[in-house]
Protein backbone atom coordinates (compact mmCIF):
# COMPACT_ATOMS: atom_id res chain seq x y z
CA UNK A 1 0.00 0.00 0.00
CA UNK A 2 1.51 3.41 -0.82
CA UNK A 3 0.22 6.23 1.65
CA UNK A 4 -0.14 9.64 1.54
CA UNK A 5 2.84 12.48 2.53
CA UNK A 6 1.04 13.93 5.67
CA UNK A 7 3.02 16.68 7.72
CA UNK A 8 2.23 18.36 11.06
CA UNK A 9 4.41 20.78 12.88
CA UNK A 10 4.46 21.98 16.43
CA UNK A 11 5.29 25.55 16.94
CA UNK A 12 6.72 27.38 19.60
CA UNK A 13 3.45 29.31 21.13
CA UNK A 14 -0.06 29.47 19.10
CA UNK A 15 0.14 33.01 18.51
CA UNK A 16 1.36 34.31 15.07
CA UNK A 17 4.54 34.79 15.75
CA UNK A 18 5.47 31.08 17.03
CA UNK A 19 8.24 29.25 15.54
CA UNK A 20 8.28 25.52 14.06
CA UNK A 21 9.92 23.57 16.97
CA UNK A 22 8.99 20.23 15.46
CA UNK A 23 8.10 18.61 12.65
CA UNK A 24 6.86 14.76 11.37
CA UNK A 25 6.33 13.59 8.09
CA UNK A 26 5.46 10.10 6.50
CA UNK A 27 6.63 8.52 4.08
CA UNK A 28 4.79 6.82 0.90
CA UNK A 29 5.89 3.43 2.64
CA UNK A 30 4.01 4.25 5.65
CA UNK A 31 7.08 4.88 7.73
CA UNK A 32 7.12 8.53 9.96
CA UNK A 33 10.32 11.16 10.32
CA UNK A 34 10.10 13.42 12.76
CA UNK A 35 12.76 15.31 14.60
CA UNK A 36 12.91 18.90 16.74
CA UNK A 37 13.92 21.83 14.93
CA UNK A 38 16.92 23.82 15.86
CA UNK A 39 15.37 27.58 15.90
CA UNK A 40 16.86 30.45 13.93
CA UNK A 41 18.72 33.39 15.99
CA UNK A 42 15.88 35.54 14.53
CA UNK A 43 13.03 33.63 16.31
CA UNK A 44 14.69 33.98 19.05
CA UNK A 45 15.17 37.39 18.94
CA UNK A 46 10.99 38.49 19.13
CA UNK A 47 9.66 39.00 21.80
CA UNK A 48 7.09 36.31 22.69
CA UNK A 49 6.28 36.51 26.39
CA UNK A 50 6.61 32.84 27.32
CA UNK A 51 7.37 29.85 24.99
CA UNK A 52 5.65 26.43 25.59
CA UNK A 53 9.45 24.66 25.00
CA UNK A 54 12.69 25.42 26.62
CA UNK A 55 15.11 26.99 23.75
CA UNK A 56 17.85 25.14 25.29
CA UNK A 57 16.42 21.64 24.57
CA UNK A 58 16.24 22.71 20.39
CA UNK A 59 19.49 24.08 20.19
CA UNK A 60 20.64 21.02 21.36
CA UNK A 61 18.83 18.40 19.96
CA UNK A 62 17.26 20.01 17.03
CA UNK A 63 18.63 19.79 13.20
CA UNK A 64 18.72 23.25 11.69
CA UNK A 65 15.83 24.48 9.43
CA UNK A 66 17.50 24.23 6.30
CA UNK A 67 18.52 21.02 7.06
CA UNK A 68 14.95 19.90 7.80
CA UNK A 69 14.12 21.14 4.77
CA UNK A 70 16.73 19.51 2.55
CA UNK A 71 15.45 15.98 4.14
CA UNK A 72 12.06 17.06 3.37
CA UNK A 73 12.29 17.72 -0.18
CA UNK A 74 14.23 14.86 -0.54
CA UNK A 75 11.32 12.58 0.78
CA UNK A 76 8.45 14.60 -0.90
CA UNK A 77 10.22 14.01 -4.44
CA UNK A 78 6.67 15.44 -6.40
CA UNK A 79 4.10 13.65 -3.68
CA UNK A 80 1.60 16.26 -2.40
CA UNK A 81 2.15 17.03 1.09
CA UNK A 82 -0.79 16.79 3.21
CA UNK A 83 -0.90 19.17 6.26
CA UNK A 84 -2.69 18.04 9.11
CA UNK A 85 -3.36 21.86 10.48
CA UNK A 86 -2.73 23.90 6.79
CA UNK A 87 -2.65 27.14 8.88
CA UNK A 88 0.08 25.87 11.42
CA UNK A 89 1.61 24.45 8.55
CA UNK A 90 1.72 27.40 6.54
CA UNK A 91 2.65 29.28 9.54
CA UNK A 92 5.86 27.38 10.43
CA UNK A 93 6.82 27.32 6.42
CA UNK A 94 6.79 31.10 6.27
CA UNK A 95 9.13 31.15 9.20
CA UNK A 96 11.37 28.75 7.46
CA UNK A 97 10.97 30.79 4.40
CA UNK A 98 11.84 34.11 5.75
CA UNK A 99 14.88 32.73 7.91
CA UNK A 100 16.10 30.98 4.83
CA UNK A 101 15.50 33.98 2.77
CA UNK A 102 13.94 31.31 0.34
CA UNK A 103 10.53 30.86 -1.41
CA UNK A 104 9.81 26.87 -0.71
CA UNK A 105 6.86 26.30 -2.94
CA UNK A 106 5.96 22.91 -1.55
CA UNK A 107 2.70 20.90 -2.68
CA UNK A 108 0.46 22.00 0.63
CA UNK A 109 -2.80 20.71 0.14
CA UNK A 110 -5.10 20.42 3.28
CA UNK A 111 -5.44 16.94 4.78
CA UNK A 112 -9.40 17.02 4.38
CA UNK A 113 -8.97 16.52 0.39
CA UNK A 114 -7.82 12.88 1.32
CA UNK A 115 -11.16 12.35 3.19
CA UNK A 116 -13.64 14.10 0.64
CA UNK A 117 -15.07 10.75 -0.45
CA UNK A 118 -15.92 9.41 3.30
CA UNK A 119 -18.60 10.03 4.77
CA UNK A 120 -18.89 12.07 7.71
CA UNK A 121 -19.79 9.25 10.40
CA UNK A 122 -17.60 6.56 8.64
CA UNK A 123 -14.44 9.14 8.87
CA UNK A 124 -15.45 10.00 12.43
CA UNK A 125 -15.52 6.35 13.51
CA UNK A 126 -12.44 5.69 11.87
CA UNK A 127 -10.43 8.41 14.28
CA UNK A 128 -12.16 6.97 17.47
CA UNK A 129 -10.81 3.89 16.56
CA UNK A 130 -7.36 5.06 14.83
CA UNK A 131 -7.01 7.02 18.69
CA UNK A 132 -8.16 4.33 20.74
CA UNK A 133 -5.46 1.38 18.56
CA UNK A 134 -2.48 3.97 19.12
CA UNK A 135 -3.29 4.90 22.96
CA UNK A 136 -0.09 8.05 22.42
CA UNK A 137 -0.02 11.62 22.50
CA UNK A 138 -2.43 12.60 19.47
CA UNK A 139 -0.96 16.62 20.08
CA UNK A 140 2.52 15.93 18.82
CA UNK A 141 3.43 16.37 15.23
CA UNK A 142 4.44 12.78 15.33
CA UNK A 143 1.28 11.33 17.27
CA UNK A 144 -0.68 13.54 14.17
CA UNK A 145 1.19 12.05 11.31
CA UNK A 146 0.30 8.44 12.89
CA UNK A 147 -3.36 9.43 13.84
CA UNK A 148 -3.82 10.41 9.74
CA UNK A 149 -2.12 7.45 8.84
CA UNK A 150 -3.97 5.10 10.96
CA UNK A 151 -7.06 6.59 9.56
CA UNK A 152 -6.13 6.29 5.63
CA UNK A 153 -5.43 3.09 6.32
CA UNK A 154 -8.60 2.44 8.42
CA UNK A 155 -11.14 4.35 5.55
CA UNK A 156 -9.31 2.50 2.75
CA UNK A 157 -8.00 5.45 1.11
Amino acid sequence: MSYPVIIAFELSTPDPEGFPVAVAWSLPGGEVKHTLISPEDAWLERDHGYLEVDPQQLLMEGHSAKAVLQELREDLGEEALYAVDLHGSEQALEAVEEALDTELDLPLRPLAELFAGVPGEERELCRQESESLLGMDLHSAVGQVRLWLEMVHRCGL
